[in-house]
């Protein structure tokens, strides 16, 4: 993850510029700046939110003789549940960006690192709950256990993924090298973003369920 500059071939970096450009574009439009501006104290979770994850993008692991094969939690099944997947990838951009001034990664691969950090895990995120949402029945239990706690977990799988085929195809590293120092921790790091994501999530629909997009009583507690 937060793949640093030089790493990667030029004509890698130019795609991701490009498509970066078409997805931020889309997003400036999508993203629901109304209800910010109507709700301040939304506005003002949202930033706390923020600053939470820029902590957790923070506090990673990895080898200095290896770079961009480090390791962190995400967050982001968190950022999409609570505040739907437009605001959530605004969101991990937002962190990218602080997390890059404080020279944590690249200003070259960025665009790369934000489809990698912030696109993959926010598209898996939403496609979850999407899939938990229209075919399983909306209970609170399942809402937490799946769309929030296996969510997570997927993000995680997701990224590895992800990363792991970019480095490969790219001739970065080779998938013995990959699968030794990056890629077989992964694991290690599902069970803790499942946990997180799952407990978050647990207290803000009991305590704070209008801070929650993605959750309201009527759907998931009214008749049950």
């Amino acid at each position: 993850m937060n793949l640093p500059d030089g790493l990667l071939p030029t004509s890698w970096l130019l795609v991701s510029h490009l498509v970066f450009a078409l997805l931020l574009v889309g997003l400036i439009r999508l993203a629901p700046w109304r209800n910010l501006r109507a709700r301040p104290d939304l506005a003002l979770v949202f930033a706390g939110f923020l600053a939470g994850v820029v902590l957790l993008w923070t506090v990673r692991a990895g080898i200095p003789q290896n770079p961009g094969l480090n390791l962190h939690l995400l967050g982001a099944t968190i950022l999409t549940l609570a505040f739907g997947w437009p605001l959530a990838l605004l969101g991990l951009i937002t962190v990218l960006l602080l997390t890059t001034l404080m020279g944590l990664s690249g200003w070259q691969t960025f665009s790369l690192n934000a489809l990698l950090l912030a696109g993959v895990p926010v598209l898996v995120a939403a496609a979850v709950h999407q899939f938990v949402y229209r075919k399983l029945p909306n209970h609170p239990f399942i809402y937490i256990f799946l769309s929030a706690f296996l969510g997570g977990a997927l993000t995680m799988g997701a990224l590895a993924a992800a990363s792991g085929a970019v480095l490969t195809l790219s001739g970065t590293y080779g998938m013995d090298a990959l699968v030794r120092e990056y890629l077989r921790y992964f694991p290690l790091l599902m069970f803790p973003e499942a946990f997180l994501t799952g407990g978050v999530l647990s207290i803000l629909v009991v305590y704070r369920p209008e801070w929650v997009v993605t959750f309201d009583d009527e759907t998931y507690i009214n008749g049950k």
